[in-house]
């Protein structure tokens, strides 16, 4: 019997056991001051008009395709203009088609098929077919369109077009989650027609797709501006979006207080904390290993000592998350050397190293023994924003204590986020996003090697068999169990440190309506208006 969509949600609503409520997260709301904005209304045609404008954390890097996966990153930017066959929605705990009319699987999640909406075009006028859906994932597992998304489009071994509006994917394995891969970037269609007769840098600046916007004005990593779409499938669409970056959440919020934008992008407790003391209605997502850092163990022709299991090891046993913790953010943070948060549905009593001090210590002399051309140097790249500034001096005062000799460089956010996503870096602070809707593909493809999560170049074979083990695992128990052996295997690995979960708040003003969160903290703005 195939398994339709409602029924995979189903499925989510019992096994993501998710703690969301009024709007809620999909990761799981904290025990804290978040209020939801309204959702219950939708841009009608005489609400058009008005401009929202939205403070990014970082901004979309390129329109091209597989690049706007997390909302931290932009992704807002690329959903508006792409739109997603299919969406997530966090209240709910379960999937939803969006370009798609339907999504069903057969019955070993081996087989799905997609139909999709009738009627759509894209914004050039062209219909979207299933020949377009095809030829999308075929840019994702192309590795030079270097996709965020490739590891898990990696999994489909064939894409039949079975007529103009479906689709069938068949899996190299069964994966009860698939619907996540077209919740995401993967699930931003790319006309083939037009992106053929275009050129990659055109392109990446001038895109076209089905959804809500299309792109007026783009000047990278300052300002991207999208009116409406009159053409668009789901309806009339009402304001003219404006991202714009201010480094910083602090001044992103304060940017916010003034009215300067109606919708900010906030991550860090400190910053979060108090603008929900404030009563700010905003979304909220808890992300499991959001503030880690990445150790380059031999990306990029890297030979330093971080490639050293030992070295990463003691970088991990190094660092007093606790005091961390307290220096960055006054104890309102959530430290934590876990892969997985306790607030998360697969929590289940998972440790990651203690800090040891001496351990840190005596490792980093052992390496110092056998390299003796190593005085203990290290690079930490950071962000330049003022929380990550202070995360990086806080990291440095640790790890030095223990025998490394840490150098901090920074540099701006997007050049940073670049930089890790080349793999050229010592050690750089990061994070990962794994959404509760399918924790494990995003931890597969941050330790498989060629993964698009794989910024480490780690290669352990032992990690990767645990990363695929709790992917293919098929219920909530076998999900905890495969998770606690995955932990095991990377206190000992060690290809990040994980420092604390991130905590992220999307505030939006009481004058802005029908704004919808999906996976990673990404915003829907199909809907949005401004109250007049």
């Amino acid at each position: 019997m195939n398994r339709s969509i409602s029924a995979m949600a189903l499925l989510a609503a019992t096994t993501v056991a998710l703690t969301a409520c009024g709007g809620g997260s999909d990761a799981g709301l904290s025990a804290s001051g978040a209020i939801a904005p309204d959702q219950s209304e939708r841009c009608t045609a005489d609400r058009a008009g008005g401009t929202i404008t939205a403070g990014e954390y970082a901004m979309l890097p390129s329109f091209a395709p597989g690049q706007g996966m997390f909302g931290v990153r932009g992704a807002a930017q690329s959903a508006a203009v792409y739109d997603r066959l299919v969406v997530w929605n966090p209240e709910a705990a379960e999937f939803e088609p969006k370009l798609a009319e339907s999504l069903e699987s057969n019955e070993d999640n081996t087989t799905w098929t997609l139909r999709l909406r009738e009627g759509v075009t894209f914004s050039n006028g062209d219909p979207l077919t299933a020949e377009d859906v095809a030829f999308t994932i075929g840019l994702h597992q192309d590795p030079a369109t270097r996709s965020n998304a490739m590891t898990d489009a990696m999994q489909i071994e064939q894409v039949r077009v079975v007529d103009p509006r479906a689709v069938e994917f068949t899996l190299a394995e069964p994966w009860a989650g698939f619907p996540v891969l077209l919740a995401g970037v993967a699930g931003e269609v790319i006309p083939k027609k037009a992106y053929e007769a275009s050129t990659p840098e055109q392109w990446s600046r001038s895109p076209i797709g089905a959804g809500a916007f299309t792109v007026a004005n783009y000047v990278p990593d300052q300002e991207v501006v999208l009116e409406p779409n009159p053409g668009y499938y789901g309806g009339p669409v009402c304001p003219t979006l404006r991202f714009v970056r201010i480094p910083g959440s602090q001044g992103t919020y304060e940017a916010f207080q003034t009215g300067e934008l109606q919708v900010g992008f906030l991550r860090g407790a400190k910053t979060i904390s108090g603008a929900q003391d404030a009563g700010e209605k905003g979304f909220e997502v808890i992300n499991s290993a959001g503030s880690l850092v990445n150790l380059n163990s031999g990306a990029a022709g890297y030979d330093g000592v971080l490639t050293d299991e030992r070295a990463r090891q003691a970088f991990s046993y190094a660092l007093d998350r606790t005091l961390i913790d307290q220096r960055l953010t006054g104890g309102t943070g959530q430290p934590t050397a876990a892969l997985v948060a306790e607030s998360s549905r697969l929590y289940d009593g998972q440790q990651g190293p203690d800090f040891d001090p001496e351990k840190a210590k005596a490792l980093v002399d052992e390496v110092k023994a056998d390299r003796p051309g190593w005085d203990g140097s290290l690079t930490l790249l950071v962000a330049d924003s003022p929380e990550n500034m202070d995360t990086g001096v806080a990291l440095k005062a640790l790890l030095d204590a223990a025998g490394f000799n840490v150098t901090i460089e920074s540099a701006p956010v997007s050049q940073v986020v670049a930089r890790q996503f080349t793999s050229d870096f010592e050690a750089v602070v990061g994070g990962l996003s794994p959404s509760e809707a399918d924790p494990a593909s995003t931890f597969a493809s941050s330790v498989t090697p060629g993964g698009a999560l794989n910024l480490t170049g780690i290669d352990d074979p032992e990690l990767i068999e645990a990363a695929a083990a709790f992917k293919a695992a098929p219920d909530l128990q076998a999900q905890k169990e495969a998770m606690t052996h995955l932990q095991e295997v990377y206190n000992r690995v060690v290809p990040f440190v994980v420092i604390a979960n991130a905590q992220e708040y999307v505030v939006v003003a009481d004058s802005v309506k029908g704004v919808s969160p999906t996976l990673f903290s990404t915003m829907m703005y199909d809907g949005a208006f401004v109250e007049q």
